[in-house]
């Protein structure tokens, strides 16, 4: 399929070497993605021995783990084109489709700057349903590069990347699309450890409460400015 508008997509990635593969030979194949940027994050497993197996891919390896903020950030610099898409290195069922769905919105009805992802509930998942309560949370996205925040505030954001994003782009730009049949997995199915599994979801989780915490006080900070001024 032939899309006028150039886009890059970028996928963040963390020891997934039993993973990224799937998602790769997808996306390698369509041709109306320009330019796939993957970000590895310092993987401690084979995750660059499996990017380094596909051509066109545009590899950007970090020596120190920055996060998922960091690694979005890392992408976005090297992104060329205006239109950004996002997807996360574990997903499961990635179809042409859903890329379409995501870029529909942006491309062809122009009603959004913003597009999320959600998974749907055919596949009982703690990520499936968290997905769909706070659509604000998907790695799946589409958006203009001119609409994504500053640098500066998504650098240090790890997991909370995602709701300082989203906050950005007013409510009235985004939309939220149904991704069918797709769904990622989980961090309990990645570790033999599930104590060890569970803390990582908490601390995404505390990432993700931090973030928008953070975003509420700028706010709040801002209206009491305004209303000091009156």
């Amino acid at each position: 399929m032939k899309i006028n508008q150039k886009i890059s997509l970028i996928i963040p990635a963390y020891n997934e070497e039993k993973n990224i593969g799937r998602v790769l030979d997808v996306v390698v194949k369509l041709d109306f993605i320009d330019q796939i940027i993957v970000v590895d994050d310092a993987s401690s497993d084979n995750t660059l021995k499996i990017l380094n197996k596909y051509d066109n891919l545009q590899i950007i390896r970090h020596q120190n783990n920055q996060g998922k903020g960091g690694a979005i950030v890392s992408g976005m610099k090297k992104a060329e084109h205006d239109l950004l898409l996002f997807l996360d290195a574990d997903l499961v069922g990635l179809k042409a489709e859903h890329l379409l769905e995501l870029l529909s919105p942006i491309i062809f009805t122009k009603k959004a700057d913003l597009v999320l992802g959600v998974f749907d509930l055919s596949k009982l998942k703690a990520t499936n349903l968290a997905n769909r309560i706070v659509p604000a949370i998907s790695g799946q996205k589409a958006i203009w590069k001119k609409s994504m925040p500053r640098i500066s505030e998504l650098k240090n954001s790890k997991y909370g990347v995602d709701i300082i994003i989203f906050q950005n782009v007013p409510k009235r730009r985004r939309e939220v699309v149904l991704l069918e049949r797709l769904s990622q997995i989980t961090k309990e199915n990645k570790e033999r450890d599930f104590l060890k599994a569970t803390k990582k979801r908490v601390n995404m989780y505390l990432d993700i409460y931090k973030s928008f915490s953070s975003l509420e006080k700028a706010k709040k900070e801002l209206k009491d400015k305004i209303d000091k001024n009156k």
